[in-house]
């Protein structure tokens, strides 16, 4: 009978040995329990919600000094020592507490900044002398005595407070070998809390005093920029916020939705940026109400306008109207704008208007940007992919949808403010006589405008030389606006004379086809009928018998050009000749075009060629 082998068992010196699987899964209930349970220290605590950091800097002629003050609550990874004697409260152990300041002040307060002097580093900042600070504490209110108190004044031994109700004041010194001429700070104190506020006062020699005041990083500080320095920085403060206020993009593309020809797109853009930047301009010079609900109103105005604009474009915009609203609307989102230049204006130095200027430059920039990327791009949509006239409803209602969410929310915002009646004396009647007189100022200046604006909406080969005197006086007095309009009426022309591209009338008996061919034939609008209704007459009654009735299911809802090769569509089917001028919506101009009878003969061949394409 065979006999089984004997079962092995294990001696004390015997080590077992662990599978890899094994070893992984101890790992990680090891790394598990660590991260559960975290030991407890004096240093293990959360980060603070919001910290704010006090500075002054001083530049000398043999160094930069620079005194900050930070809660303790912002200071981790250092393990203050506690008392041990007496209640076991928490209480700090002054006595032994010297070095950890030390360690505490380089590692959250000297490691977080850099110095230059222009483009040269400075060296590593260095700690003069550190000083644990009571939450009653006043000494930073002023530079010399929080200088004197930073190093003179000491925690007295027999104080029992927790490490975390503490502040920290820190003396550090920058040495140089010449005196500086363009100091640059670069501050990196966000990681100390959730959100950190930085306020800085710069002292000067000479006892003069700037403030400057911060959220998080702000990148290079310039303590007394040039104006070259200055014009770079708000420039690209000004295009970073257009691209980062969505509102704005969103109202933009809405403004050239339905419009995307460069002249009138000249005109629309004109505008807004001229609204835009009076309102800016006079929000930044101090010239804007300071109510708590002004900005907040401004806001939800510039979510209604991205709203109005979106449903005109659904209904049907007009081109006459287009550029009045974007200087009405463009003088609300100028106090948007203004909300962050504000803001950064204490970084201008001496150069505020600089600043002002290239902040607008910036804006502008950050709009031609967006158009020459997005009118190319909705071209290609509406050429390949989508109906023109279906796109722009398509995407004026998504916009239109979530403006009027922001609109909603902002309202709310708005509405939970306590608003108050003010006093009617003399101070309240003024400032109603200087608003009077600023909307009098607006209305003047977009009557002279409609001028120049109507020039710009005309196609080119209509426009005319505008004498340099009419100019001056357009410019100058705001007081001939209507100039184009009378040079427009005291030149009449000819349909016969080319009064619309071929391209144009390709594209409205596409249009006719689409959506007037269910209702209406070609033959109620050429040969002997046409000619009776409207030979004599001016194009503009034409044009708009067209928009105000067709479709006949519809009518006024197809789009300003549409309407615009509709009309070049009929004025070829009755054998008028193209050009190379663009038929425009302009009324000023169709009414100086007379619908000519001189070649009526022709017009009937041209029915017959016209019958002959169909």
């Amino acid at each position: 009978m065979r006999k089984l082998p004997a079962r092995p068992h294990l001696s004390s010196n015997v080590q077992l040995r662990v599978s890899s699987p094994s070893r992984i899964t101890i790992a990680l209930l090891v790394a598990f329990v660590v991260s559960v349970f975290p030991r407890s220290t004096a240093s293990a605590h959360e980060i603070p919600r919001h910290v704010a950091v006090r500075a002054y800097v001083a530049p000398l002629p043999d160094r930069v000094r620079l005194l900050v003050r930070i809660p303790m609550d912002a200071v981790r990874d250092v393990e203050f020592p506690l008392r041990t004697d007496g209640p076991r409260d928490g209480a700090v152990d002054v006595v032994r507490l010297a070095p950890f300041l030390h360690d505490a002040a380089r590692l959250w307060v000297a490691d977080g900044i850099r110095l230059r002097d222009g483009s040269t580093a400075l060296p590593t900042p260095e700690i003069v002398a550190v000083r644990a600070v009571l939450p009653a504490d006043r000494a930073f209110d002023n530079w010399s005595t929080a200088l004197t108190a930073v190093q003179t004044q000491a925690l007295a031994d027999s104080v029992r407070i927790p490490p975390l109700q503490l502040s920290l004041d820190v003396l550090l010194d920058v040495p140089i070998t010449k005196p500086v001429t363009d100091l640059v700070l670069e501050p990196q104190w966000a990681h100390l809390g959730v959100q950190t506020t930085t306020v800085m006062r710069l002292v000067l020699p000479n006892g003069v005093k700037r403030y400057f005041t911060w959220d998080g990083d702000p990148g290079d500080v310039r303590l007394d920029p040039s104006w070259w320095h200055a014009a770079s920085r708000f420039v690209g403060q000004g295009a970073l916020h257009m691209f980062g206020g969505i509102d704005h993009v969103l109202f933009v593309l809405c403004l050239v939705l339905p419009f995307r020809r460069v002249r009138p797109l000249i005109g629309i853009i004109t505008a807004f940026t001229l609204a835009h930047s009076m309102t800016l301009a006079a929000a930044a010079l101090g010239y804007a109400p300071d109510a708590q609900w002004f900005s907040p109103l401004v806001e939800v105005v510039i979510a209604a306008s991205i709203v109005v604009l979106a449903l005109e474009n659904i209904v049907g915009a007009k081109l006459e109207r287009r550029w009045m609203m974007a200087f009405v609307f463009g003088l609300v989102h100028g106090f948007g704008f203004s909300s962050v230049l504000q803001e950064e204006l204490q970084f201008a130095g001496g150069h505020l208007l600089t600043a002002l200027a290239a902040f607008n430059v910036g804006v502008e920039l950050a709009q031609v940007a967006l158009l020459l990327v997005a009118v190319p791009v909705l071209d290609y949509v509406f050429a390949k992919m989508i109906p023109e006239r279906p796109g722009v409803i398509v995407a004026s209602a998504l916009i239109a949808h979530e403006a009027w969410h922001w609109m909603g929310d902002r309202s709310a915002a708005l509405q939970g403010m306590t608003l108050a009646w003010p006093a009617f004396d003399i101070d309240f009647w003024l400032v109603v006589i200087r608003v009077v007189m600023i909307l009098l100022v607006l209305v003047g200046l977009m009557w002279a405008l409609s001028g120049v604006m109507s020039r710009l909406q005309q196609p080119k080969g209509a426009v005319q030389k505008m004498p340099v005197l009419l100019m001056l006086l357009l410019l100058g007095t705001a007081l001939s606006g209507r100039a184009s309009d009378v040079q427009a009426q005291a030149a009449p022309r000819s349909t016969m004379a080319g009064v619309y591209t071929a391209a144009q009338a390709t594209k409205g008996k596409e249009v006719f086809a689409s959506s007037c061919l269910g209702c209406h034939t070609t033959a109620s609008h050429m040969g002997t009928a046409f000619e009776l209704k409207w030979f004599g007459r001016p194009l503009f009654d034409l044009y708009d018998y067209l928009s105000q009735l067709m479709p006949k299911t519809a009518p006024g809802t197809l789009t300003e050009d549409e309407y615009v090769w509709v009309t070049a569509y009929i004025l070829r089917l009755n054998g008028m000749p193209a050009g190379k001028t663009e038929l425009s919506a302009e009324p000023a101009w169709l009414k100086a075009v007379r619908v000519d009878t001189a070649k009526a003969p022709t017009a009937r061949g041209g029915e017959h060629t016209e019958r002959n394409r169909e």
